[in-house]
């Protein structure tokens, strides 16, 4: 066997002679797959253990390891697993083993092939579980090494168990282990199952290895567990105890690794396969003969199988508190250190949340392995700043701190992002955003969470790299946007949304060339709720998604049912937000909708806002000219109002600009501007572009418009929105109109 997954014993000697006779160890292996049994079997069968071979016996399900447990005598060893004809047959097994056969020497490890069937603590403490291991965990050595404890502790146990009190000590000092969490509370329970299985004063202190650290190297060694009056030096090194006989004691144990017993000292030396150690000192002396020996070898053994399970616990604690890439607290243990901070008055303190500004899209260009790095950087950099504080990973790439107010201003954490950060040899000048709220009288530290990002959030709207501080009334406007979206969806999964259309006209013939489909909401009361108010709703919690592909299909099917009766090539424009616009089924259900309502795509005008069009402009691009392909129109929505490239704009496949109402609303003012509107109409004229005026309310605007050249236009001076009940009357009466107007003439 390798040498570093042995385990090393006490000389055989010291067995009791009732338990040296050749006869073999009984292992009883009991599992529902034949594959496991084999694999056991073959991967040990011949090895010697305590000078003895090893008999195995064969159980396939829980009955007839009942019957084996009922026929059998002096069973060592059950390998039991832990899930076989139902999810609690093996523990169902140990009941029977321990309660109704009262076979308390024989030990049982458990074995699972899955980690998720793993018994919890308190399940193997009230079982007498002496171990468990994942069937994959279980190598040939650490199977041999797990059978080898398992053996010594059971001929050790009917050792002693002529002894009046040792067997029912150890099953107490083991499940008292088996119960701790975390290296603290496991040595300082040693240290008082130890002074009562050698009936000592629990009075000392323990010291664990952890690592490749040297428990000898004195520099290094510091106390875990204490006791009685050693309880001042926990978490101190051993250095600082005021005695250096007892330092000096500690060290030699460890130094020899080997129990060293004066007349009022007890210094115990443990250690576990895998390199862990552990000293314990008692101070009081204990006499040492064969049946210590053999309650502390046992003892050893449990201990070693304890400190895997201290082990594992302090992982998942690591695990469930600590960010594995950048080894800073979590969103867990900011929390909980929020919540120690408002258990008392807090004095000025404060946190802050910090959002890196546009993380995503260098992470797409850098890669989301220099990604990581940037984030490493980042965090090092905040801990560098922030030394008194605490600073933790919320989410992605967002940060949080805790701390004192004073030492938190908006300049301190931007001057963090003031220099360059170092990428694969690149210089990446970053800025973040921050979301500030004060404890104040707080009591609760998930809504300070939420406070800062509904800050956060308000800061990110208005000014990416600056700040905002959380104010009561943010916490209003948040509860109404949850209450408008509540409405929303309910709205709309109770068809209380509806679409109205209003006319465009061609300005030249002011002949209707189209209509321009719009979302109207009416609530249960009558009342209606302006587009202004719950399309940006819709848009930030992806609504917007379902009901953009609803309102495309209502106004395909008004179009199409518009064109058959009018015989007129008639244009619908459908608004598209961003949202949808981005969305990666978007083009699919575009060709779905225009497929299910018959609908020519050359009819169909899709509105995107000017901001959306200068966008991550290679995607848009590609996306643009897809829909191109399908011969379907693409106007810029509401031109002039965001900031276009010109050069972009010209090789972008779109057929119309939009001249925005606030321009339009200076025509014929009492200090008209019409400048804006004009470079839009020679613009659109430059690039071929069909030019639309909306919010037209005048005879004055409409005219001035047409002496321009402007193509088409709609607003009120033509019409409002109309539902689909007024379509038929208006444009009958509109159609009525142009042809009055022509006989005129």
């Amino acid at each position: 066997m390798a040498s570093q997954e042995s385990l090393v014993f006490a000389d055989e000697s010291e067995l009791d002679n009732t338990l040296s006779a050749p006869q073999p160890w009984k292992i009883l292996i009991v599992d529902d797959e034949k594959d496991v049994h084999e694999s056991t079997t073959l991967a040990i069968g011949r090895e010697l253990i305590c000078d003895r071979a090893l008999e195995f016996l064969h159980a396939y399900d829980a009955a007839e390891a009942r019957r084996l447990l009922s026929n059998e005598q002096h069973i060592a060893v059950v390998l039991l697993d832990v899930v076989m004809e139902s999810e609690d047959a093996g523990l169902q097994l140990v009941h029977f083993i321990r309660e109704e056969l009262g076979l308390l020497e024989t030990r049982i490890i458990l074995r699972t092939g899955q980690p998720g069937y793993a018994p919890e603590l308190n399940t193997i403490s009230r079982y007498d579980i002496n171990d468990y291991k994942s069937k994959s965990d279980l190598t040939r050595i650490k199977l041999y090494t797990a059978l080898t404890a398992a053996i010594r502790a059971y001929a050790q146990i009917r050792t002693l168990n002529g002894s009046r009190r040792s067997h029912a000590e150890i099953i107490r000092a083991s499940k008292e282990l088996l119960c701790q969490r975390n290296y603290h509370d496991f040595a300082s329970t040693v240290i008082t199952q130890l002074a009562k299985l050698l009936r000592l004063p629990e009075e000392g202190l323990a010291c664990i290895k952890q690592g490749n650290r040297d428990l000898s190297h004195r520099s290094d060694l510091l106390v875990m567990g204490t006791a009685g009056d050693f309880r001042r030096y926990t978490c101190k090194p051993l250095t600082s105890l005021a005695s250096s006989h007892i330092t000096e004691l500690v060290f030699e144990s460890a130094r020899t690794r080997d129990h060293l017993f004066t007349s009022d000292a007890t210094c115990l030396y443990f250690s576990t396969p895998d390199n862990a150690e552990m000293v314990v000192y008692l101070s009081a002396g204990s006499p040492k003969n064969r049946e210590i020996n053999a309650l502390l070898d046992l003892f050893a053994t449990n201990i070693s199988a304890c400190i895997d399970n201290v082990r594992l616990l302090e992982q998942r604690h690591e695990y469930a508190f600590l960010d594995q890439l950048l080894n800073i607290p979590n969103r867990l243990s900011f929390l909980q250190a929020l919540e120690r901070q408002l258990s008392h008055p807090p004095d000025a303190q404060q946190v802050v949340l910090i959002d890196i500004d546009q993380f995503g899209a260098l992470n797409d260009t850098i890669g989301s392995q220099n990604g990581d790095l940037l984030l490493k950087q980042i965090a090092a950099r905040l801990q560098k700043s922030f030394r008194e504080h605490i600073v933790a990973r919320i989410s992605g790439d967002t940060f949080g701190i805790l701390g004192d107010a004073e030492k938190l201003t908006p300049e301190q954490v931007s001057q963090v992002f003031s220099r360059p950060f170092e990428i694969a040899d690149s210089p990446h000048l970053l800025s973040a955003t921050q979301g500030r709220v004060l404890l104040g009288d707080q009591t609760n530290a998930a809504d300070v969470i939420a406070q800062a990002n509904v800050a956060l959030k308000r800061a990110k709207q208005t000014l990416r790299g600056g700040f905002q501080d959380f104010h009561q009334n943010m916490l209003a406007e948040t509860e109404n946007r949850v209450q408008m979206l509540q409405g929303l969806r309910r709205a709309f999964e109770q068809k209380r949304l509806f679409m109205v259309y209003q006319p465009k006209i061609a300005l030249e013939s002011e002949a209707v060339c189209g209509f321009e489909a719009l979302m109207r909401w009416r609530t249960e009361k009558g009342t209606y709720v302006s587009p202004m108010d719950f399309i940006p709703v819709a848009e930030s919690s992806g609504l917007i998604v379902p009901l953009g592909e609803w309102a495309l299909r209502e106004a395909l099917t008004r179009i199409t049912a518009l064109r058959e009766q009018s015989g007129m090539d008639l244009h619908i424009a459908v608004n598209v937000s961003m949202v949808q616009f981005a969305h990666p089924d978007f083009l699919n259900m575009l060709d779905t909708a225009l497929h299910d309502c018959n609908a020519d795509p050359s009819c169909l005008d899709l509105e995107i806002t000017e901001s959306f069009a200068m966008h991550d402009q290679s995607s848009v691009q590609a996306l643009v000219g897809a829909i191109h392909k399908r011969g379907v129109r693409i106007s810029i929505d509401d031109f002039g109002t965001g900031f276009s490239s010109l050069s972009y704009l010209e090789a972008l496949k779109v057929h119309s600009l939009k001249i925005d109402k606030s321009f339009v609303d200076r025509i014929g003012a009492e200090h008209p501007d019409t400048r804006i509107c004009e470079m839009i109409l020679r613009l659109g004229q430059a690039l071929e572009l069909s030019v639309v005026a909306e919010g037209i309310e005048t005879q004055e605007q409409m005219a001035w418009l047409q002496t321009q050249g402007c193509d088409q236009g709609q607003g009120y001076h033509f019409s409002r929105p109309l539902t689909v009940d007024q379509l038929s009357d208006w444009f009958a009466a509109h159609r009525a109109a142009i042809q009055t107007r022509e006989k005129d003439k």
